[in-house]
């Protein structure tokens, strides 16, 4: 098989005290779609509804998984790989939110997004999934053919906190 190259290769680095803005390389995304009943029977447990991560399971839609784990069988479900072409991007420090905030229409300060949550959401006119992983750090995966126009997008938001 072969080992995709960074999307991020020509990207200019960003650098700052309060804020950092780096791929996070070397994860596994699946996405698994079939009925809730045969999704549980080849998963486990799931989360009950959109925007929650539990035990490292996504639910994007109601007949939706994504996994951050190893993909698994799963009988009489469709599963897609979908880490090839996904970048990941983590944002993290204090400023975090802010950033996010200039970059997608959520209200990333409310209590209801907090780490094991999610929102798909666009930035730029891209769909993007940002998942808050702790109080200031966000993952986003995004499709790999956008992913340097994503990241001049929020390293360009991320300027004030340089």
């Amino acid at each position: 098989m072969l080992k995709a190259s960074s999307a991020l290769l020509s990207a200019k680095p960003y650098a700052s005290n309060l804020l950092t803005v780096v791929e996070a390389p070397d994860f596994v995304l699946t996405q698994y779609t079939g009925s809730d009943k045969d999704l549980m029977k080849a998963l486990g447990k799931l989360p009950a509804r959109v925007g929650i991560v539990q035990d490292n399971f996504m639910r994007v839609s109601s007949t939706q998984i994504w996994s951050l784990n190893e993909s698994v069988e799963a009988p009489n479900c469709f599963v897609t790989p979908l880490s090839s072409s996904r970048t990941r991007i983590e944002i993290s420090g204090r400023p975090a939110r802010d950033v996010l905030a200039k970059c997608a229409a959520i209200d990333f300060h409310k209590n209801e997004f907090k780490p094991g949550t999610f929102a798909m959401t666009g930035i730029h006119h891209v769909p993007v999934l940002i998942h808050c992983v702790a109080g200031e750090i966000f993952h986003l995966y995004v499709l790999r053919t956008f992913a340097l126009s994503i990241w001049d997008y929020i390293t360009d938001a991320a300027l004030e906190f340089k």
